[in-house]
């Protein structure tokens, strides 16, 4: 029975080879894009799920008010709580991430990122040694891990246990493991680790345990199933709370525990680590890998059924030899589910091909091992999930023909197939409709992004960090760039506007509510920051050079809001900043130094004459000049370190990385969605072309043109391919009304971004159409009634 049906499968599908390559391509694009979907998927959703004791781990965050929720713990918590709460089996504490000047042979290379971490933190991870001891890796201070790319490129492939790395030009670490190189589906990218005993000698908050600093990433293994369910969690989070609450009463600190599978997908959090993913992409494209399936399922049912008419004798001959109707549907599923696995076959061939290029758009490192079980059976599922959905229809209507009326050649096709059919056809192409508009809606919200006026001039901002000597030397770094016309346009800031996460409660004023807490963000930053930004100063005046002396602090308009005061008013007013007592001199215009996705919140500015970063704005077409000046300068200053710098715009474009990869992998699909439909609209019209092809010929020879005749074949389609436009319309504004509720400030969806979704579909739907339209009716008519 099997070989019969096999036979009889092969038969139709050379019989009606056009048809079936339409089904097969839309059936193995179809797959192939599932297939890149899930394995992005897959890989998004794998991230640290390789650590033994994941189920167990949990990172300690941190939440001051419903704007300010961050990634870090105060590193004295984070070492003493396992003293509180005996379910606690280990407490780890990581420093932020940081690049180190690494010296070997005379040479220098900057390497990163680089972590402070403790000793047990082989413990807590599963990160594996190639060579060393897990045990004490980390015990003594001077000891170093590193991976073992870092390994291959300073010591060849011999041993590197034992040998030593020079860091930073004065100190010396033994190396004491090398690391397998970290999985790329792990939170923590990391090149070297060096012991947080090392950071403690020379750090203070650390020896004194500090409990009201937050600058450490804290995790905490606990006993196996003890905060296994939500309950649990829960009380774990408020015993963790009332223990803060009881140590520092002054903060009103609220205290979370982050699954450490959670992390990579789940985190909006501030000051965390970067390259974390977002799970409103991963259901988006889990959904739209779902939906290009489906668009290539319908294609198969609209063909199948067009065409039933050709195999209605087929069935009718079946029926009266004593077939029944479970045997026919066994037999047109059969060839449903072959059609499916050779697509998958040739899928996969499309997926190893084209693998390299989705990583470089997704910029990812997916593998498509064949050797994966779990794989294999996922490709096995989607192919026979497939064969079943696109052939179940076509089985069920064709094993529905009465054998009688196929017989006497009277079989008529109910009007319910017809809307059926037509269904699909919409289906498909309020899919393509949605995609369309999505991509139109994330090119436009990133195009603003990147042209948005954030309150400063972002353009031909160069910044270098303070490193090694530099650090004593500002004053004689300020009179270099100062007598370079092609750097004297430079300030001398704590952090670059981009780049400011942080912020503090210890602000006071006239007429505040002592009970009230208030999260200000601040910059430290000298006399020329204004000009240097060009930032718009509002009310008041600028630093002056003695401001430092004066404790001067201008504010943006944020800031005097929530100070109750107005712009006239505010100027004079005395306010406390840790302790320093001082005047606000200035009010300055709102400016974003955070993410769109957050609200400008109030920001505080005080004068120092030092600080972390030297910001450089060149002329126009003097950027090559102004970086050769800072080459020389640093070179003079700072011999022992080489310069580093960035631009200020290409860091606020990193920041948006995620977003960037959705809108290029989103339009990819979109295209392929719309392509997919047209493959089934094209099949489809060239069998209704084909069974009006006397028609045709008879109205040619009654003198309809061309034009008359393309309008007849394709009116119908386009009215689907309207309705389906009007029914993707509201979906679609519904879900990027959604998704850009997540900005802060974001673009307006506007009219125009429909119609040209519309139309766009619309063109290539009608494209699709006329080239079958405009060959028939170009075509002889005396072939169509030579046998009338």
């Amino acid at each position: 029975m099997l070989k019969n049906h096999i036979k009889v499968a092969w038969r139709s599908f050379t019989k009606n080879k056009w048809y079936s390559l339409l089904n097969i391509g839309g059936l193995t694009i179809g797959m192939a894009c599932s297939i890149f979907i899930l394995l992005w998927v897959q890989n998004e959703s794998s991230y640290d799920t390789f650590h033994s004791n994941s189920d167990n781990i949990y990172r300690l965050t941190a939440e001051a008010n419903e704007n300010f929720k961050a990634a870090v713990s105060a590193p004295g918590m984070v070492e003493e709580l396992p003293d509180y709460i005996p379910e606690i089996k280990s407490s780890l504490r990581l420093s932020a991430p940081f690049e180190a000047l690494v010296e070997m042979d005379n040479q220098k290379f900057k390497e990163g990122p680089v972590f402070y971490a403790d000793s047990n933190l082989l413990d807590v991870f599963t990160f594996p040694l190639i060579e060393g001891e897990p045990e004490t890796a980390l015990d003594n201070p001077d000891a170093i891990l590193i991976t073992e790319t870092i390994a291959n490129k300073y010591f060849g492939t011999g041993s590197a246990l034992g040998k030593t790395i020079k860091v930073d030009n004065k100190d010396t670490f033994t190396v004491a493991g090398v690391l397998a190189d970290i999985p790329s589906n792990s939170h923590l990218q990391f090149n070297m680790i060096i012991p947080m005993s090392y950071h403690a000698g020379n750090n203070s908050d650390l020896v004194n345990k500090v409990w009201n600093s937050f600058n450490f990433y804290g995790y905490f293994q606990f006993e196996k199933n003890a905060v296994s369910t939500p309950e649990e969690l829960s009380k774990m989070e408020d015993r963790i709370n009332k223990i803060f609450a009881e140590r520092s009463p002054e903060f009103e600190i609220t205290f979370n525990l982050q699954p450490l599978k959670d992390i990579h997908l789940h985190s909006d959090l501030q000051i965390d680590l970067p390259g974390h993913g977002n799970i409103q992409y991963v259901n988006i494209f889990f959904l739209v890998a779902l939906i290009i399936l489906i668009v290539a399922c319908i294609n198969y049912m609209n063909l199948a059924t067009a065409r039933s008419s050709k195999r209605a004798k087929e069935v009718g001959l079946r029926k009266v030899i004593g077939a029944g109707r479970r045997q026919l549907i066994f037999q047109f599923l059969g060839e449903s589910l072959i059609i499916s696995f050779l697509s998958l076959v040739l899928a996969i061939g499309l997926v190893y091909l084209l693998l390299p290029a989705f990583n470089h758009l997704s910029q990812k490192e997916l593998v498509f091992s064949m050797a994966d079980p779990i794989l294999w059976s996922a490709l096995l599922i989607i192919a026979l999930i497939t064969g079943l959905i696109s052939g179940s229809y076509p089985a069920l209507f064709l094993s529905g023909f009465k054998p009688v009326k196929v017989l006497k050649g009277k079989l008529k096709l109910s009007k319910y197939n017809l809307l059926f059919r037509n269904g699909l056809v919409i289906s498909q192409f309020v899919v393509s409709v949605l995609l369309m508009i999505g991509t139109t809606v994330i090119y436009k919200q990133l195009t603003f992004i990147k042209n948005k006026n954030l309150g400063y001039d972002k353009s031909n901002l160069i910044y270098i960090p303070m490193e090694g000597e530099m650090w004593g030397k500002q004053e004689a770094l300020k009179t270099a760039l100062a007598q370079n016309p092609l750097t004297s346009d430079f300030s001398i800031v704590s952090d670059i506007p981009a780049n400011l996460v942080s912020g503090d409660f210890d602000i006071h004023w006239e007429g505040k509510d002592p009970n009230e807490q208030i999260l200000f963000p601040s910059i430290m930053a000298d006399e020329n920051f204004l000009d240097v930004f060009q930032m718009n100063l509002l009310k008041g005046r600028k630093f002056e050079k003695n401001s430092f002396e004066k404790n001067d602090y201008i504010i943006n308009e944020t800031a005097v809001k929530v100070m109750g005061m107005n712009t006239e008013d505010i100027i004079g007013k005395t306010l406390t900043f840790r302790g320093d007592k001082g005047t606000i001199i200035g009010v300055v215009k709102d400016f974003n130094y955070k993410q769109l996705q957050y609200a400008i919140e109030p920001l505080l500015m005080q004068h120092r004459n030092h600080g972390n970063i030297a910001v450089v704005r060149t002329a126009p077409k003097s950027t090559e000049g102004a970086i050769a000046a800072l080459e020389n300068i640093y070179h003079t200053l700072n011999p022992a370190y080489p310069l580093v710098y960035n631009f200020v715009d290409a860091n606020l474009d990193s920041q948006y990385k995620g977003e960037q990869q959705m809108g290029s992998i989103f339009k990819v699909f979109a295209i392929l969605a719309i392509f997919i439909s047209c493959l089934g609209l094209y099949g489809l019209s060239a069998f209704m072309t084909e069974q009006r092809f006397k028609e045709i010929g008879i109205r040619k020879v009654l003198g309809a043109n061309a034009i008359r005749l393309v309008n007849m074949l394709s009116k119908d389609f386009l009215k689907l391919v309207f309705i389906a436009f009007v029914l993707a319309v509201p979906l679609a504004w519904y879900i990027m009304s959604k998704w850009l509720e997540e900005y802060a400030f974001h673009i307006e969806i506007q009219w125009w971004m429909f119609a040209l979704a519309g139309f766009t579909v619309l063109f290539v739907a009608l494209s699709t159409v006329s080239y079958q339209s405009l060959k028939a009716s170009l075509a002889n008519p005396i072939k169509s009634l030579r046998t009338e």
